[in-house]
């Protein structure tokens, strides 16, 4: 069963940004993967770079999350993140851990799982190609938590498109 989004696509019409969203049901009901397509005006490497990087992801996820405890700089394979995450700085923080379990530079791909906060597992997959002149950024995102699944799925496609607009400003910021 595959759901074609606009959330993100209406996000990205409005930043002036080409963007591609899909739901895709992976087996059971509670079970989902959420893929989010960005298109850059940037060197992959120096996208992949800023993606990967611990200070971009607290900035990009500012008002809608607060990590406690986040070290700073880029993320490296092996890496065992124990953050504690806070839903809008407003409800009470919980424990939260992020394992980056693939990281490779050459291929501008990473794959890190996540556990906690409600979350039974997320594992996020994010990859970076070239795109013309500039670089595109494929985010998928396989979620289980039980009944929250649809509503986290939600608040990840908004969150995301969020994640994009930041990005772009810290790219242009940087240029």
């Amino acid at each position: 069963m595959r759901h074609s989004g606009k959330g993100a696509r209406q996000f990205a019409r409005f930043s002036g940004a080409r963007s591609r969203g899909s739901l895709e049901a992976l087996g059971d009901n509670m079970r989902r993967t959420l893929t989010l397509d960005h298109i850059y005006d940037a060197d992959p490497d120096r996208l992949f770079r800023l993606v990967t990087d611990l200070d971009t992801l607290d900035a990009v996820i500012h008002p809608w999350m607060r990590l406690d405890h986040l070290p700073s700089g880029p993320v490296h394979q092996g890496q065992v993140i124990d953050v504690d995450l806070s839903l809008l700085g407003l409800f009470p923080s919980q424990p939260y851990r992020m394992e980056v379990t693939l990281y490779d530079a050459t291929t501008r791909r990473m794959v890190s799982e996540e556990s906690g906060h409600g979350l039974r597992r997320l594992i996020h997959t994010l990859e970076v190609l070239p795109a013309g002149a500039g670089a595109r950024l494929i985010d998928r995102i396989e979620v289980e938590a039980g009944w929250l699944t649809p509503l986290l799925l939600f608040w990840l496609r908004i969150t995301h498109a969020w994640r994009h607009h930041v990005r772009k400003r810290l790219l242009r910021a940087q240029a």
